[in-house]
């Protein structure tokens, strides 16, 4: 399965998931420039984090109602921060960059361009 999709029409989707992972990821195109990608639990289908990635400036918006504390580990600069809250951590960095570790449960958090 590749890692990531070739094109995606406006309104198709991407879904990445093997047997076994915690996790099923699944990409949509959203708009022409959006891209929608939402984390949920492969069992029961629980929403873990929803993003939106802007492709035509590079920038990553989370929904803080999707992101499940619980699951996710906040990694902010290089420190573990597993108590942090979202939006405080988001806040640290003028213009945040984001990644999304899904095999080690992390959400990171840096100065993207900065």
């Amino acid at each position: 399965m590749p890692d990531e999709p070739q094109e995606l029409a406006v309104g198709e989707s991407f879904i990445r998931s093997d047997e076994g992972d915690d996790l099923r990821i699944e990409t949509t195109r959203s708009e022409e420039h959006l891209f929608t990608t939402t984390y949920r639990d492969a069992e029961t289908g629980t929403l873990r984090l929803a993003l939106q990635v802007d492709i035509t400036t590079g920038t990553t918006a989370i929904d803080p109602r999707s992101f499940d504390a619980e699951f996710w580990t906040l990694v902010v600069g290089k420190e573990q921060r597993p108590d942090a809250d979202l939006e405080e951590a988001l806040a640290v960095f003028d213009d945040p960059g984001i990644e999304v570790v899904p095999e080690c449960r992390q959400l990171r958090i840096d100065g993207g361009q900065d």
